[in-house]
């Protein structure tokens, strides 16, 4: 099967070529810069760069996305045009399937310019005659994710901060590891039948932020690790944390940005999903996804080049450009 995957270089493009190259299928990873075909998401002629590229692809996998908008790399033109112009070059080009990653917060009414323009992404998709299945991941847990190692941080510190002026309100995360995603997005590309249809992917055990990162400290694996001190747990109002996200996405560096007042949303919406089908999709139960996560970055990462724009979003709080 030809594969032509679209943000190779992020975090969770990586996983997906390395799983569907490991199935034996012949991957065509395209990124921004630094691979074998490069697209610009931005560039006024994106239908033609596309067309170019899945010429003679059975199935298009859409891993790109963005969690902050800067100068031209914004939600209108990332996350809804460039969907319209996939949908058409697939359409034009014949490609049996789409596989579009999405985020588990999408369609919960939480607001924000970033889920709203992941959820008209959705609605494009299904505006099209292309078959195509939305993934929606929860939390994604991954020792090369940024997101991972900013918690794995946070775990180490003597006072920790948590949003919410008390834990009644603690909504679950489901955290989903990174290989375990990408197996499930390997077998949807590869599913016989017609699809259509959103999914949502979620890790094997719901735990609130304190126990995902007394989890993530326990696992880090250093000398120094278990003679750590439990760290002391403080509460902020939500609106204080907000405020400190938005102060954090408006200092202006390079670097890989893990807060967001979208991130914010989601977690305080919580990333469980009632409606997972993580382990239909794996023909397993999910493996836990904190265990690995402070050791080595996992190889599914590895057979591209590094990200460099992820959260993971999810892109509910992991996410990758």
């Amino acid at each position: 099967m030809k594969v032509t995957v679209f943000g190779a270089n992020g975090m969770v493009g990586g996983a997906i070529c390395h799983e569907l190259e490991a199935r034996g299928h012949q991957v065509n990873p395209i990124a921004r810069s630094g691979s074998s075909a490069a697209v610009d998401f931005c560039a006024p002629d994106l239908l033609r760069q596309m067309q170019a590229v899945i010429k003679d692809a059975d199935i298009v996998v859409n891993a790109v996305g963005i969690l902050h908008q800067q100068r031209t790399q914004t939600f209108q033109r990332v996350h809804i045009d460039a969907v319209e112009a996939l949908c058409n070059a697939c359409e034009i080009e014949r490609v049996a399937r789409i596989v579009h990653i999405s985020a588990i917060g999408v369609g919960r009414g939480l607001g924000g310019a970033y889920l709203a323009s992941k959820q008209r992404a959705e609605e494009i998709l299904a505006e099209h005659s292309v078959d195509y299945v939305v993934v929606r991941p929860s939390l994604v847990i991954d020792p090369s994710s940024p997101s991972t190692r900013f918690l794995a941080q946070m775990s180490r510190m003597p006072i920790v901060m948590l949003p919410g002026l008390t834990g009644g309100n603690d909504q679950s995360l489901a955290p989903l590891s990174l290989a375990d995603l990408a197996s499930c997005v390997a077998n949807m590309a590869a599913h016989p039948k017609a699809m259509r249809r959103t999914i949502d992917i979620a890790g094997p055990t719901d735990m609130t932020l304190r126990e995902l990162l007394l989890k993530l400290r326990d696992q880090i694996d250093t000398p120094k690790a278990s003679a750590l001190a439990s760290p002391l747990f403080m509460r902020l109002p939500w609106w204080v944390m907000r405020l400190g996200a938005r102060l954090a996405q408006a200092i202006p560096f390079d670097n890989p940005k893990v807060a967001s007042v979208d991130n914010l949303r989601l977690l305080q919406a919580g990333t469980r999903s009632t409606m997972s089908e993580t382990s239909r999709w794996l023909g397993r139960d999910p493996t836990s996804p904190t265990k690995a996560a402070s050791t080595a970055p996992s190889t599914a990462a590895g057979a591209h080049e590094a990200p460099r724009n992820s959260l993971t979003t999810p892109e509910g709080i992991h996410h990758v450009a």
